[in-house]
């Protein structure tokens, strides 16, 4: 009676063997990588040995003889035969057999007629075996009707399911399994076959482990809809890893659609982990056990509650009410600098993508429906000839998506002039919101000229109004930004660097007849100088900060020739020319 295996182990498989060569009958192998297998690994295993008996020669013996190995009544002078192979299976040895298939070529039969043929595991054999000296039969494995190897059709593999040998072999830490090969029907001359004994393999699949058990107190379960009590978005959560009753585990895999890094916990651990937007999330995982052989993927759906539809501050990235900073580093690596209470920043952080040389970056509002503060990016596309505006959606905690990007685009764009003036734009920057309409707004400077767009969750920048030239001429020479309303009159402002002086000048914002802001009253409205010493060769970089001391002024940031950030506090009198270092 067979033994069954408990559980899903792989015992034995530090490093499970896969042949390379048979020489004389004996299998030569070699180790495979522990690790190489991303699921259930195969063990080939050729004959350490075979024989074969013959009735009209009972007492002679075909231990490891050349040529083929012969099975069934092939008539006259050949007679009655039998066919017994020996299989290594101490690859095996303690492992959780899936499926074990054993191949062997047939080289001949009776014709091109299938006919079948049986595959039996029977009692061990030896240099002893002959017919009058036969193994006994045990159990029947498989049989297969074929016929491969006279002319017309040519020699091929047979395949028998071997699963059953093969799991006892495994469960009783067995080194060898003996199997015959026997013609269903041995009166009948046309059913003979011929096997090649060296081409014979066992073909084991070692079972997975068992996935691993993921569980959270803050966020249960949410497979049969959104529990009851569940965590926040942009809250931490603990989550175990189990090892799901699986033995020989050695580390369990994690990661999640919020955060799609690989990270590795002990068998029974935990992790900390922070959805980053509301609505369902995944958290996926995988044991790996000491063998290398990596489990089935467990899949744990989890529910974050929202904000109730709140949308972030302007200019906070994460959540947390305080004013934060995206920048570009040396390298175009985009860095997030989180806003602290008492008005300093973070160290910078990588912010999740990188851009080419010359791309230009603006922090904008939301640009989707998750109430996050997204990033603006304006930069040349390699084969599109001109420059491309895209969204990247920012995670909730300052990073951004790089692969959930939006392309914006213009109903009316032609090579005569249409509505898309970024494609040989110089730079952006975020407008807020200036129609009043509850949408980010977008200013592009092209060349001379200053264009408003007002958004759309669309990605069509004319979808609510062709865009609007705040001023043509002299746009060139400076850097513009977007302060929001510095003198409480209702009315966005914008402050004006020139590149070349570095003087930094403010244009008051008027209202239209409608009482929401005019942009073209920025091309009209005189300069009013608050402060110097932004010159572009030290500061290529000027960021519209917002308030970060708290003290009802907006303030400003910049990016240094050196690639470090600092900000500058407003005063009643202007802009201090001091840099404040970020973080």
């Amino acid at each position: 009676m067979l033994r069954r295996i408990s559980g899903a182990v792989s015992l034995a498989l530090a490093g499970a063997l896969a042949v390379t060569g048979v020489v004389a009958g004996t299998a030569t192998a070699a180790a495979a990588p522990a690790g190489g297998a991303a699921g259930a690994g195969e063990t080939p295993v050729g004959a350490q040995a075979w024989t074969q008996v013959s009735k009209k020669n009972p007492y002679r013996s075909y231990w490891n003889a050349a040529g083929d190995l012969h099975v069934g009544n092939e008539g006259g002078a050949q007679g009655l035969f039998r066919s017994y192979l020996r299989l290594d299976t101490t690859a095996v040895k303690g492992a959780t057999v899936a499926k074990s298939t054993f191949r062997i070529t047939n080289t001949g039969a009776a014709s091109c007629t299938a006919r079948p043929v049986e595959l039996w595991s029977v009692g061990a054999v030896s240099a002893g075996t002959t017919w009058k000296n036969q193994p006994a039969k045990r159990v029947r494995l498989a049989g297969v009707t074929a016929a491969k190897g006279p002319e017309g059709c040519a020699a091929g593999e047979l395949e028998f399911d071997a699963t059953t040998v093969v799991k006892e072999a495994a469960a009783n830490g067995l080194d060898s399994v003996t199997v015959g090969l026997f013609a269903a029907d041995e009166s009948d001359a046309s059913a003979w076959k011929r096997f090649a004994p060296a081409s014979a393999k066992l073909d084991t699949t070692i079972g997975r482990p068992a996935p691993p058990q993921i569980a959270s107190a803050e966020f249960p379960d949410a497979s049969n809809g959104a529990p009851a009590h569940t965590g926040k978005a942009r809250t931490p959560g603990t989550f175990t890893f189990g090892t799901g009753g699986a033995a020989n585990i050695d580390k369990i895999v994690y990661w999640s659609d919020f955060d799609t890094r690989q990270v590795t916990v002990a068998p029974g651990g935990t992790a900390v982990l922070t959805p980053t937007s509301s609505g369902p999330h995944t958290v996926h995982a995988y044991s790996v056990d000491k063998a290398g052989r990596r489990s089935d993927e467990a899949q744990y759906l989890i529910w974050a509650n929202g904000n109730g539809g709140v949308r972030d501050a302007a200019g906070d990235l994460n959540g947390d009410g305080l004013r934060d900073l995206w920048t570009l580093g040396p390298d175009g690596r985009l860095r997030f600098s989180a806003g602290r209470a008492d008005g300093s920043f973070a160290p910078p952080v990588d912010g999740g993508a990188g851009f080419a040389p010359g791309t230009r970056i603006a922090a904008g509002g939301d640009w989707g429906e998750d109430g996050y503060n997204d990033l603006l990016v304006l930069e040349t596309v390699e084969g599109l000839g001109a420059k491309q505006l895209r969204v990247l959606p920012n995670s909730g905690l300052g990073e951004v998506r790089p692969h959930d990007a939006i392309v914006l685009s213009v109903f009316e764009s032609d090579p005569d002039g249409g509505n898309d003036h970024w494609s040989n734009a110089e730079d952006i920057a975020d407008a807020g919101d200036v129609n009043c309409d509850g949408e980010p707004d977008l200013l592009v400077k092209q060349g001379a000229k200053l264009w408003a767009y007002a958004g759309s969750r669309v990605g069509y920048l004319d979808m609510n109004g062709a865009p609007v030239l705040v001023g043509d001429g002299g746009w060139d020479s400076v850097s513009v930004l977007v302060p929001g309303d510095t003198d409480g009159d209702g009315a966005a402002d914008l402050w004006v660097r020139d590149d070349a002086s570095g003087d930094l000048f403010a244009v008051k914002g008027a209202k239209d007849a409608a009482g929401h802001l005019d942009p073209r009253s920025w091309g009209t409205a005189p300069r009013v100088k608050i402060g110097s010493g932004f010159g572009r060769a030290a500061w290529p970089t000027l960021v519209a900060a917002g308030d970060f001391d708290r003290d009802g002024l907006a303030d400003l940031a910049a990016v240094g020739a050196d690639g470090k950030t600092v900000w500058f506090r407003s005063t009643a009198t202007g802009v201090d020319p001091t840099p404040r270092p970020v973080g």
